[in-house]
């Protein structure tokens, strides 16, 4: 069993909610009862346009999701830096 992170963006509103299940099938049908059942808050969307449909979703380690960056230089690094920046001892 794991945890599903799965955001709905649609017709101007956005889903967002968490849910167990076996696999990504299984965790979009348990996505649609806790939608159905009023258990996932409906929110507006002004980012995205209300003609498309934006659904994703992702496996969570632990059963939460979480950014730790700690200590980086400017920007946000992904993956392998081509570049450092270091400090000189001059």
């Amino acid at each position: 069993m794991s945890s599903y992170r799965i955001q709905i963006r649609s017709e101007g509103k956005y889903y967002d909610g968490i849910v167990d299940a076996q696999d990504e099938v299984s965790a979009l049908r348990q996505f649609d009862k806790k939608l159905n059942n009023g258990e996932i808050e409906i929110k507006d969307e002004v980012l995205y346009t209300p003609k498309r449909i934006f659904i994703t979703y992702e496996e969570l380690k632990n059963g939460t999701t979480g950014v730790s960056i700690g200590e980086t230089s400017v920007g946000v690094q992904m993956g392998e830096s081509g570049v450092e920046t270091r400090q000189s001892n001059d």
